[in-house]
């Protein structure tokens, strides 16, 4: 992947404006996050975004484009992710390696989520994107508790 140094920030607030991710955030808050040094991103067709088992303590929000999530040695594409999709946030969290592949299906533009962007935000904002995590997060665990009392019923 490449880092994006000549999008502009116009164009980059243009595309935040238009990304779900960035729904419950102000005008003022996406503009921090853009004037922070926020490092943007493009990744062309089939180029990895994420590759299993390497340490990155670092997410990704994905804001144009498309991707799909596999496993080293599957073809079976597990989720496509698009605009306002993040991955990533496991190995963020946790400090561990990551658990998938993340291939770009087509030239994908993401911004870069690490603990130094986080760190140079104010706590509102840094709030706004612990706010999505989490909700991704309860979302996977209902996910599977319903997928596990599925599997017992049957």
């Amino acid at each position: 992947m490449k880092r994006i140094t000549t999008l502009g920030r116009g164009r980059i607030l243009l595309i935040l404006n238009k990304v779900p991710f960035f729904k419950a955030f102000t005008p003022f808050e996406k503009e921090k996050v853009v004037d922070t040094d926020a490092s943007f991103y493009v990744a062309q067709e089939n180029e990895y975004i994420i590759e299993q088992n390497t340490l990155d303590t670092s997410f990704f929000i994905l804001l144009s484009g498309t991707a799909r999530v596999v496993l080293d040695g599957k073809e079976d594409t597990l989720a496509t992710v698009g605009p306002g999709d993040f991955f990533g946030e496991i190995a963020f969290i946790q400090n561990t390696p990551r658990t998938s592949n993340v291939i770009a299906n087509e030239v994908c533009i993401l911004l870069k989520v690490d603990r130094r962007l986080l760190g140079a935000l104010n706590s509102d904002i840094r709030e706004k994107f612990k706010d999505q995590v989490i909700i991704k997060l309860a979302a996977m665990v209902a996910a599977r508790n319903e997928a596990s009392s599925k599997q017992s019923v049957s």
